[in-house]
């Protein structure tokens, strides 16, 4: 099979992954508001958003880092125990840890919290074993395991949901024995290995910069909804915001897989300067391609799409989100030059600049929501985006490959 095959047939792999895991969670999402009611649903997703928070803490950074280390392995981390068996004693420490808390402090919900945290500890090994897989360049066995996973964990929450007098803590317990159920398959050996609870300071260092790119990325979008609920005195900006923001989700959804293909192939060709430039400049190209043509289209038919999905009720979305879309001219070549600094190790530098931009954010949403509303944190999302490809440009063209450092 050809390189240009196998690049189409992985593509194809990781799209129908990702479509079939958004249908399959957006049902789920539907059934479990219908028969749970608002009290209980509100109970569930403040538990989910909590425990989802926490989540990055258990990643660790561990997953970016098996991903670019399966790819091409760097020098200063060479030897010792593999990268996999330190992120699974991350990710046990880690959620005994958060297990402890639960239990510890006087919260709401300790059962089902304490689920909840389970759930996100295997859901992290899922993601290592994932990572791992995407690194060494098996991307149609990757989409495979996350429709898998989907298919367990959607279906243990299902059998959950039809249970009589199910709360919260069940739905949680049916994620856990779905994952759990995952993990036990064939396909998911390779991650089943003896944890390693050495702490390696060079692993840390560098998953500690993407555990902080983490933080700063959940904060940036986070924070426009939290500001704009905040802000202003319209009680529906919030929806209307939200309604138009998911055109932005889904063409940045459409656009992972490809970002994470073109990766492995900076990531192999660090050692190489000119191949690596020339892939970069073409990937650059065909992702501001997309940018373009995306965008253009997007805003002839947001609206229509808009009102298609949500009805008449979110007429101000349509406006909305002519104010919006015009991010995805910086968001999408933003996703070329962040794994272009992570291939070569720049991972520091990416991580100053997320979290400058995401400080930059709510200052700017502070500013602009009283005076223009949730058209005032759309222009932010704007400005924020823009200023945050200006700064990962800088990183990438100062210095496109990594410095080689020798083993200790």
């Amino acid at each position: 099979m050809s390189a240009a095959k196998r690049f189409a047939s992985a593509l194809a792999g990781q799209w129908a992954a990702t479509l079939y895991s958004a249908v399959l969670s957006t049902l789920l999402s539907f059934a479990l508001g219908r028969f749970l009611g608002p009290e209980s649903f509100g109970a569930y997703s403040y538990i989910l958003t909590m425990a989802s928070l926490f989540a990055i803490l258990q990643d660790g950074g561990f997953s970016t880092l098996i991903f670019r280390e399966a790819a091409q392995r760097s020098e200063h981390l060479a030897g010792g125990a593999p990268i996999e068996r330190q992120a699974l004693g991350h990710a046990v420490m880690v959620t005994g840890a958060g297990l402890a808390l639960v239990w510890l402090f006087p919260l709401e919900h300790k059962t089902a919290l304490a689920f909840a945290v389970m759930y996100y500890g295997l859901f992290a090994v899922g993601n290592y074993l994932a990572a791992d897989m995407k690194g060494h360049g098996l991307f149609e066995r990757e989409a495979k395991w996350r429709i898998l996973v989907r298919t367990f964990t959607v279906s243990a929450v299902g059998l959950a949901l039809a249970l009589p007098s199910t709360g919260p803590a069940l739905l949680f317990a049916g994620w856990v024995a779905g994952f759990g159920a995952a993990l036990c398959l064939p396909m998911a050996a390779p991650i089943r290995m003896m944890p390693s609870f050495r702490i390696n300071p060079e692993l840390y260092k560098s998953c500690g910069a993407f555990l902080l790119i983490s933080a700063a990325t959940t904060i940036y979008f986070k924070s426009d909804i939290i500001l704009l609920t905040h802000l202003t005195d319209d009680p529906g900006a919030v929806g209307q915001y939200a309604a138009a923001y998911r055109l932005v989700e889904a063409a940045v959804l459409f656009c992972t897989p490809l970002t994470q293909l073109f990766f492995r192939k900076l990531r192999m060709t660090i050692h190489q300067p000119e191949v690596f430039r020339r892939a970069f400049r073409v990937q650059m190209g065909v992702m501001c391609a997309l940018a373009a043509s995306g965008t253009t289209l997007a805003m002839l038919l947001g609206p229509w799409i808009i009102d298609l999905a949500y009805g008449q009720k979110f007429l101000p979305a349509q406006t909305l989100c002519l104010w919006l879309l015009p991010s995805l001219l910086f968001i999408l070549p933003n996703g070329i030059l962040t794994q272009a600094l992570i291939a070569v190790g720049r991972e520091g530098f990416y991580a100053r600049v997320t979290l400058a931009t995401a400080l930059a954010n709510i200052i700017l949403n502070v500013a602009l929501i009283p005076w223009l509303g949730a058209k005032g944190s759309a222009l932010a999302t704007v400005l924020t985006e823009a200023a945050l490809t200006a700064g990962l440009a800088f990183g990438v063209y100062a210095r496109k490959t990594p410095k080689h450092r020798t083993p200790a």
